[in-house]
């Protein structure tokens, strides 16, 4: 099974534009989420997908691989399905570009779970922070079944009372699975919760869930970009690249 990750950036983010090329202890936010992405073992490689050429170029600098989309899309996930074309892989995933502190090993979780043929869509979700608003939108709460499959994801804190699960910003897709979300019209859900993975769910797709210790710090805000520079305080925390074979 050949797995390869696809990083979306699209520089002009809604919420906190420019935010991908954000200095994060001496490298480019997007650089930083890559370098820590090559840490994972199971895949064949890395790519960025960007509309930017400012971002292409940032991370050619730094020794990473990207390709601009041309377009406008609805998602990260659109994005990720339109530079899939250009890849032979069994599956693809999905490492949001805003992903400060992902580790490899959530990446390798993901891959993993595709040992299993019935598997579509995976994501993880990990106990919700003690220190985080669960009122905060940008936090997106995930409800899960017995089995390990999502019922349901909201910016809004639910279940109303808790426990909550924080939803990690990774997606893993066979890549037949992928191609037929970006076929798919956004449907309501997705746009009131403007949350892309609503899209499986009104299509009657179940998107599997595996439970990981911890999650990345994502940057949605000014202060959560402060708070991952606090986080990697020093330079020398930051991963180093991985030596090309």
């Amino acid at each position: 099974m050949k797995v390869m990750v696809i990083i979306p950036a699209r520089l002009e983010s809604s919420r906190f534009p420019g935010k991908v090329l954000s200095d994060v202890g001496g490298l480019p936010l997007v650089v930083h989420v890559l370098r820590r992405v090559q840490q994972a073992s199971l895949i064949e490689g890395v790519v960025v997908a960007t509309d930017s050429v400012q971002v292409r170029d940032a991370v050619v600098h730094h020794g990473g691989e990207a390709i601009l989309t041309k377009g406008q899309y609805a998602t990260g996930s659109d994005r990720v399905a339109a530079a899939a074309k250009h890849f032979d892989a069994d599956v693809f995933i999905n490492v949001q570009a805003d992903n400060g502190a992902i580790d490899g090993s959530v990446v390798d979780e993901v891959a993993r779970t595709f040992e299993n043929p019935d598997v579509q869509i995976v994501t993880p979700v990990c106990p919700f922070p003690s220190d985080a608003d669960p009122t905060n939108p940008s936090k997106v709460k995930a409800v899960v079944g017995l089995g390990g499959q999502a019922l349901y994801f909201s910016r809004s804190p639910i279940p109303v009372n808790g426990p909550w699960l924080l939803h990690i910003g990774v997606y893993g897709y066979r890549a037949s699975a992928l191609q037929k979300f970006a076929g798919w019209e956004r449907g309501q859900l997705e746009c009131i919760e403007d949350l892309e993975q609503l899209r499986f769910l009104e299509n009657d797709t179940p998107i599997h869930t595996v439970n990981v210790i911890d999650g990345a710090i994502g940057v949605d805000t000014p202060p959560d970009l402060e708070r991952l520079r606090h986080h990697l305080s020093t330079p020398t925390e930051l991963t180093p690249p991985v030596p090309r074979h």
